[in-house]
């Protein structure tokens, strides 16, 4: 009689075989994991379906997840297997309308201490951005929904699902759920970095309005998407916002980092000059936040030029510390 093997035996097996086999020989063994009844070995099965690109194994993977839905809590806690199948059906350009809308509206409510937690969040995000990928024309209608999901990292993960949409459409919703508001700042920064993404010309005076928002979250988020987007327009407004003499020093900071996530030669121009006409904090904290470039050789002789030049030793002494 055939010893039976354990649920180790089973995850040491399937991490030896997803080592050493190619996506074809790794097939039977992918099948085999996600017939098995224990969550964690069709999870790791889902995994590396995935990691391998083993598109072969779609089918396998949509029959797995309906045996995870029956007593979730105890068959999948976490909603372990469930979201790695869900993932891999992505991954793998699984483009079933069907399972997508169903996956986006599904919840598992588990105990915890003092009440309970959805572990479908993620889930339903992987779900969303496989319902676009998935060329359904109504996915962004059905994605508005998520929007209000009562998990913050459901709507934000809405909002960079809906960004890969209809641009269109998604500049729609997106600018609806940044004048909504949120109480996570997460959320509205997706938005403002998706809005940057698919109509970028339109969307940089739009987000750039926010730089002056009352809420401190609200301008850091509008500053830091705006530097991230690389936009030529971005780096204007992230230098007009500076002009304000009522900027208060920590906005200051923000939109130094802002700068310096554009990356742009004209940005490197404006924070050297920042360097070099600023006071001794600024100069100091601009160095500071050009640190994460110390291996920019180009960069850091240009700086170390500006520096030579100060009166004060402030910023060469961080310069000194956080560069060399």
């Amino acid at each position: 009689m055939p010893t039976r093997q354990s649920t180790d035996d089973k995850l040491i097996a399937l991490e030896t075989a997803a080592d050493s086999a190619d996506a074809e020989s790794l097939l039977p063994v992918l099948v085999q994991g996600l017939k098995d009844r224990h969550y964690r070995v069709v999870a790791l099965a889902a995994h590396f379906a995935a990691d391998k690109l083993v598109y072969e194994s779609v089918p396998m993977l949509l029959a797995a997840y309906p045996r995870f839905i029956e007593k979730p809590a105890k068959r999948d806690p976490n909603c372990y297997a469930k979201k790695a199948i869900t993932r891999a059906l992505y991954d793998l350009d699984c483009c079933d309308v069907e399972f997508y809308l169903a996956a986006i509206r599904y919840q598992q409510m588990e105990p915890t201490w003092g009440g309970s937690v959805d572990s479908a969040a993620d889930l339903r995000v992987s779900a969303a951005m496989g319902l676009v990928a998935s060329g359904y024309s109504r996915a962004l209608a059905e994605l508005a929904e998520l929007l209000t999901d009562s998990e913050p990292p459901v709507r934000a993960g809405a909002a960079r699902a809906i960004a890969c949409g209809n641009p269109r459409e998604a500049e729609q919703l997106l600018r609806l759920k940044i004048f909504a508001g949120d109480e996570e700042a997460l959320v509205i920064a997706d938005c403002f970095t998706g809005l940057l993404t698919v109509e970028p010309e339109e969307s940089v005076q739009f987000v750039s309005r926010f730089l002056a928002d009352g809420d401190d979250v609200i301008q850091e988020a509008a500053a830091l998407a705006l530097g991230e987007s690389r936009l030529p327009a971005a780096i204007d407004s992230l230098k007009a916002a500076w002009q304000d003499v009522l900027v208060p020093a920590e906005f200051r900071r923000v939109l130094i980092r802002a700068a310096a996530l554009h990356r742009s030669n004209e940005a490197f121009d404006w924070l050297l000059a920042l360097v070099a006409e600023g006071d001794a904090n600024i100069a100091a904290e601009t160095v500071e936040i050009l640190s994460i470039y110390r291996h920019n050789e180009k960069l850091g002789e240009r700086l170390r030029q500006v520096l030579d030049k100060r009166v004060d030793q402030d910023a060469m002494t961080v310069f000194e510390k956080v560069w060399m």
